[in-house]
């Protein structure tokens, strides 16, 4: 029998097979998940008398969509894209794992047809029909992956540009009188129309502060959705302030100056790298038409002398 029609049966076993392992695995994540929310509500109660064990308190944060390839900014990156298409939180992991399999499936199914078509007009040698069609599944598996951590990156990028306006507001608010999760609220309405992204988790932030019983597991959770240094300095900073009893306002005000003076010294090196980095471009563009314009004269010249 050819390769040809044993190929196609043996990669849809394996990507079948491979994609309800995964989705079982996710299943069983969310339970572990659900089970350990429940562990967390039952240690904030009330203890009763006769029990004196009980399990650590473990908090992820609210609407956790559980992935072993996936970090914090990419889970909360898949929670979102499941919210806009009108996905379920609890069902988002599920949602996300099935799509990558319809994709690894569609994308070697094409692979495998094209090449079918081009193998009957005898244009192909056998192993392209053998590798092109795993190479089609692999880039659906991957891709979706690559295309959540992008937007976790560019997302991240635009909240750290835009937290030194927020920070300085959030002083005016604090100096005001308000308090931290007035300011926060205050100004979350103010960054909807400029910065979304940032008063988005804000807004979450806030809701984490007025449930959760520890402020630092709130501060946690916003630096592990966005995942960027600058965010979780700042993080870090606020929790400080807050255990020790320090001034909120100067802590804010440093953090936002920290931040700023970060942004010019990025500024800084990438201004000295430019030179470096236009070498290459200059030799390989801009030199040849410089001789081009000085040399070419000169050399039609003796073109035209040797001609004659």
């Amino acid at each position: 029998m050819s390769p040809l029609f044993i190929l196609p049966p043996l990669l849809s076993l394996v990507l079948i097979f491979g994609g309800s392992a995964l989705v079982l695995r996710t299943v069983l994540d969310r339970r572990d998940t659900v089970a350990r929310r429940v562990a967390l509500v039952s240690s904030q109660a009330p203890a009763k008398q006769g029990v004196t064990d009980r399990p650590p308190p473990i908090d992820p944060y609210f609407f956790r969509v559980t992935h072993a390839s996936l970090q914090g900014p990419e889970l909360a990156e898949v929670l979102r894209l499941a919210r806009r298409v009108g996905i379920p939180p609890q069902n988002a992991a599920t949602a996300f794992m099935t799509f990558r399999v319809l994709l690894a499936l569609f994308l070697a199914g094409a692979a495998y047809y094209a090449l079918n078509v081009l193998w009957r007009a005898e244009k192909v040698p056998l192993a392209a029909i053998l590798l092109l069609p795993v190479i089609g599944a692999a880039l659906g598996w991957f891709l979706p992956v690559w295309f959540v951590r992008g937007r976790g990156k560019s997302r991240a990028k635009e909240i750290v540009s835009g937290l030194p306006e927020a920070l300085e507001l959030l002083v005016i608010c604090v100096e005001a009188g308000l308090s931290l999760e007035d300011g926060l609220t205050r100004i979350t309405q103010e960054l909807r129309t400029t910065l979304a992204p940032l008063a988005e988790e804000f807004e979450i932030m806030t809701a984490d502060l007025n449930v959760l019983a520890d402020r630092d597991k709130a501060f946690q959770n916003l630096a592990d959705r966005v995942g960027a240094p600058e965010v979780r300095s700042v993080v870090t900073s606020l929790s400080q302030t807050l255990r020790y009893g320090t001034p909120l306002a100067g802590a804010l005000r440093v953090a936002a100056n920290g931040l700023r003076n970060d942004t010019l010294m990025s500024l800084e090196e990438r201004a000295n790298r430019l030179p470096s980095m236009l070498t290459v471009p200059m030799m390989l563009f801009i030199m040849p038409t410089i001789f081009m314009v000085v040399a070419g004269p000169a050399a039609l010249r003796l073109i035209d002398m040797f001609a004659q």
